[in-house]
């Protein structure tokens, strides 16, 4: 009752009083809350304002004969997902703060059950290297990338099945992250993928090592495979994109965004994942058991990085799966810093001051990539009274 009277007072300290005792489940329903409140309030751009738009346009006051019947009306996505959202909602409302406010909570209800895969490592005694390294885990995705609406709900829904799966060994809970393809339909790409790295477990261990040496070569020539497909395969038609003048226009956008971008944020992944090596290497140095289980997490990140590095002319899929690749990596490290603490405490030290500069990192891009929209006192000391009109704006602040 006393944390229901301090959400609607101050959202904000009720959020911090759920973060102290976070295994509680209570308390998680209570970040759910905070989660809604903040989704009202925070600025939104990217895909959430064109998913809202498209709300108001085709699914208000419009049948579901109607919606189904308009192209325009399904035009943000291949998959079932974003339909179903924006027709549930619309039957109720079109607010643009409740839909903000609903995307924000489904994506963080599907991150805390993923969180939740960990609870019989964090549960009893949490040892603050290894707790560090947990961070580690929650940060390595932006939180206001559940403003893309589908992708990063897809690959936590994925991420949080998988990982059940792996803890149980029962495979219906890989069969249910399958899923994902309803909600975000490139999440195909990462079945074929774990397929991939189910067909290189029956290989000698170090050609998988090899093919990633390959890759990094392959990476550093910068060859345009689509592009050679596009030239040498007659009558492929994948839509706009195997046009040759579309293609070699986004080939020109991506040579340009790479060139220009703020270093320390378009190699966040890679960084992140470098100095995970160095911590690996501590553990490995401490002579940690790696459990057969848990290494499923080690190889299936690796065969991530090496189709990420294939896959490099293409920016979104490159950044989105090293993101992955870099999620599934530090998985692995947490767990296995838990299951090894009694082998690693004599460097706990050492272990926690390497830690604290990907977390700083992983922390410092965010902060910094958002500071114009976070540092507002309204949204910080606001509370569910108080209407803030910080409003739907594109990237420049334009409604």
């Amino acid at each position: 009752m006393l944390q229901s009277l301090v959400m609607l007072v101050s959202p904000i300290t009720s959020f911090l009083i759920a973060l102290r005792f976070y295994k509680s489940t209570v308390s998680q329903i209570f970040m759910l809350v905070f989660a809604f409140y903040f989704g009202m309030h925070f600025y939104l751009a990217w895909d959430i304002s064109k998913h809202y738009v498209n709300m108001r346009m085709f699914y208000c006051d419009k049948s579901l004969t109607e919606i189904l019947n308009n192209p325009f009306a399904i035009s943000d996505g291949l998959d079932f997902y974003h339909v179903a959202l924006k027709y549930i909602i619309s039957r109720f409302t079109d607010s643009r703060e409740i839909f903000a406010g609903v995307v924000c909570v489904i994506y963080s209800s599907v991150f805390l059950f993923f969180f939740n895969q960990f609870k019989r490592f964090y549960n009893n005694f949490l040892p603050v290297s290894c707790g560090l390294l947990l961070l580690c885990v929650v940060f390595v995705v932006e939180f206001y990338w559940y403003q893309g609406v589908r992708f990063w709900l897809a690959a936590f829904f994925f991420a949080g099945f998988y990982l059940k799966y792996v803890n149980t060994g029962k495979i219906q809970f890989l069969l249910i992250s399958t899923l994902s393809v309803l909600i975000h339909y490139t999440l195909v790409n990462i079945f074929l993928i774990l397929a991939l790295n189910w067909v290189l477990s029956k290989f000698w261990v170090w050609f998988r090592v090899i093919l990633f040496g390959i890759s990094l070569f392959y990476r550093s020539l910068s060859i345009d495979f689509m592009g050679w497909i596009i030239k040498n395969v007659p009558g492929l038609d994948l839509g706009k994109r195997t046009d040759p003048n579309v293609h070699e226009s986004l080939v020109r956008r991506v040579q340009k965004m790479r060139a220009t971008n703020n270093i320390f944020y378009s190699h966040r992944s890679e960084a992140i994942i470098i100095l995970g090596i160095l911590i690996l290497m501590i553990l490995w140095s401490r002579k940690a058991e790696f459990s057969k289980k848990y290494l499923q997490l080690l190889f299936f990140a690796l065969t991530l990085y090496t189709i990420s590095n294939f896959a490099y002319a293409e920016l979104i899929f490159f950044e989105r799966f090293m993101k992955i690749t870099a999620l599934m990596f530090y998985c692995f490290l947490f767990i296995t810093a838990c299951q090894n603490y009694e082998k690693i405490k004599g460097v706990s030290l050492i272990l926690m001051i390497l830690t604290s500069i990907p977390l700083s990192f992983e922390i410092l891009t965010q902060v910094v990539e958002m500071r114009e929209h976070l540092f507002y006192s309204e949204l910080w000391f606001g509370n569910f009274f108080i209407k803030w009109t910080g409003g739907m704006t594109d990237a420049h602040g334009r409604w």
